[in-house]
């Protein structure tokens, strides 16, 4: 993806969902918006501005406040850590080792996010898989690791790289 392009798709993404300067400013300097936003223009799938648009604007409205809750951890999550990041691994075509490479980094960062804000999350009552012994960050980061160094190219570690993914910064 050119700056151009991501320029062009945070710009219509900031449009549609009312942004102004300060959050448009957050949206272009986001790694994991650039992210998931890369994936099909890095793994060369069709359709790739579409897809790209689709899975950021899932991604922004998971996190606003008034669609948060549609999007909370819920227990049905715990079986597969992926079920997360379904709603935004659907693609078409494109190379399935680099999609699955930045898949295992968003689910690396999800993982990591879920471990910093353990303790928080505790206090507040906040349902958190680590808390519940469901996810054990250990097992669970070193196997996403050990798929990541396998299959990381130049261009996506470019764009997120490992230990942007260990900070666990999930809304940068």
């Amino acid at each position: 993806m050119t700056g151009e392009q991501w320029s062009n798709i945070t710009g219509r993404a900031g449009a549609v969902l009312n942004y102004g300067i300060k959050e448009k400013e957050w949206l272009k300097s986001s790694k994991m918006a650039r992210l998931i936003a890369e994936v099909p223009y890095l793994a060369g799938c069709d359709k790739p501005e579409t897809t790209a648009f689709s899975h950021l604007m899932i991604y922004l409205i998971a996190m606003h406040e008034s669609a948060k809750d549609v999007f909370l951890h819920k227990r049905d999550d715990d079986n597969d850590l992926y079920t997360r990041l379904f709603p935004i691994s659907n693609f078409i075509g494109g190379d399935t080792s680099i999609i699955q490479c930045c898949l295992d980094l968003m689910g690396l960062c999800m993982l990591s996010n879920y471990k910093n804000s353990a303790d928080e999350d505790r206090k507040l009552g906040k349902y958190n898989p680590i808390n519940v012994n469901q996810w054990n960050y250990a097992t669970e980061s070193e196997k996403l690791l050990k798929k990541v160094n396998q299959t990381m190219t130049p261009e996506i570690a470019a764009v997120y790289a490992v230990e942007d993914a260990l900070k666990g910064y999930w809304a940068d």
